[in-house]
Order: C-alpha cells, then structure tokens, then sequence
C-alpha cells in the first residue's frame, strides 16, 4: 500500500481525539500552509505524525486502545537523526504517530502504560494558546489544533545550533528546522506578520532575542543555511537561492526595528 505524507487520512480515525491533540512538526507546517494560507504544499519529507497531548501515559488509555483497535502497532523508532528509540504507534498505510508530552521535571521517563508519550520541555511553549483551523478531508471538516505560528516558528529557531565543528547529525537536524522557517515566511508576508506579533506574547522575551541571535549565526554561507537552502530548492523546484537571500536580508533588519518599536511603545 502507498504510504502516505499527509495528516489528512488520521483525521477520520483520530476525530473523537482531536480536541486534546496539538499537531506539531512538518504536519503543522502543512496545516498553515493548507488552513491559513489556503494552498496545498510540495512533496513532503516526513512520514511521521508528531502530535502533542497534555498528559499520556494512563489518562490517555482510550486513545492508546482506539489506536490498536484501528490496526497500529506500538514499536520503538528514532525520530530524529540521533540514537535515541522512541515509542510511538505505526501502521504500514498510515506512517508512525509520535505523542509528546510537556516535561515538568528533569528526570522524567517515557511513558509506556497507556498512551505511549515521551517528555519534551519544548511542548510548554507550543501549547500556550493553540488555535483551531478547518481541515476539509473527503466532504468533511474538522477542527484541528495547531500551535500559534509564532510560537511554532520560534521554537523551531531555538533547534538552530551554531559553532564551526558541528557534527552531521546537528547540521541535519537544525537545516530541517531553518526549512520549515524558510518554507513558512519567505513568500508569505500575512503569516511573517502574524508571527512576529505572536513574538511580542511570548515570555520569557530573551527567547525571542535568543531566536534572532541563532538566525543571525546561520545566516547565507553558514553550513546550516547552505544545506537548508538546498533541502528547500529540491521542495520548491522552481525557486532561485537570490529569492531565499533577499528574503533573509529584508527579514533580519525589519525584525529587529519591529523590536525596537515594540520595546520603545511598551517603556
């Protein structure tokens, strides 16, 4: 069976859940695209769901039980370019489904009774006042959750690693991140507005400052920008590297002067 890329095939399997799941990684970048920008995406690279929850573990045994019900397995698979197995949940035709859930102590395990789910510090950040948007599958809509897309951009700009020695793993891993920035800013002007007003919520503000130093560092000719740049060229075939530089260096300067704006309007 042809497995498939998009989130849009769980929807009808996972309806009676969605309101308690945040859809996170490449499939909230497709929903954006999709729900707020009304277009559909290029190829995607993902066959992975990455869906945050509240609490797994026992809580969440319904849904843990529903999945198995549905035909998926729980397995352990990488979900990054590290060593590290997850838990998660696969079905041949539908991908793996990773469940995350806030982390609240620095020694907190995986849960594996009940809803797998394993903890990420990040997921605090992305949840504080999720969204919902109209996702239309098969003549049927549903109400998907999504983070703010300031917040979801912003987190992924605080996966950006600098230095001059970085192993393959890092590079790999931050020019997925430094995409998805690329693919959801640099030919949409109404969504670089929306999260840049998201920014002006979020605090701590040293983590949007934070997020402007490491774009900063992985700039045009960084490694991590150079292997972006080509991930981004192969999805959108008829784009030009000038079209990701303008954008970058337009970008920078005007984040920075909103910024100064917003600080001189709130002193």
């Amino acid at each position: 069976m042809r497995l498939s890329a998009s989130i849009s095939p769980l929807l009808p399997i996972l309806k009676d859940f969605l309101p308690a799941l945040i859809v996170l990684e490449e499939k909230a970048a497709e929903l954006y695209h999709l729900s707020l920008m009304g277009e559909r995406v290029s190829q995607h690279r993902s066959k992975e769901t990455v869906f945050g929850v509240e609490k797994g573990g026992r809580p969440k045994q319904k849904l843990h039980d529903h999945l198995l019900k549905q035909g998926f397995h729980r397995v352990s698979q990488k979900m990054r370019a590290d060593q590290i197995a997850y838990p998660c949940y696969s079905r041949e035709d539908l991908g793996i489904i990773y469940f995350i859930c806030p982390r609240i102590r620095f020694d907190q395990k995986v849960l594996t009774r009940g809803l797998a789910a394993f903890p990420d510090k990040r997921l605090s950040l992305l949840m504080e006042n999720p969204h919902f948007v109209d996702v239309p599958y098969l003549g049927v809509h549903y109400e998907v959750l999504l983070p703010q897309v300031g917040r979801f951009i912003l987190d992924k700009g605080l996966q950006l690693s600098t230095g001059r020695f970085l192993n393959p793993i890092k590079v790999y891993e931050s020019a997925q991140s430094l995409l998805i920035i690329l693919d959801l800013l640099v030919t949409h002007n109404e969504l670089q507005e929306e999260a840049l007003n998201d920014f002006l919520e979020i605090r701590p503000p040293g983590l949007v400052k934070e997020f402007m130093r490491l774009l900063k560092e992985n700039g045009p000719g960084s490694v991590i920008w150079e292997s972006a740049q080509k991930l981004y060229l192969e999805k959108y075939s008829e784009s030009k590297i000038v079209t990701l530089t303008k954008w970058y260096w337009e970008f920078v300067p005007y984040f920075a002067r909103f910024l100064e704006k917003q600080k001189d309007f709130e002193s």
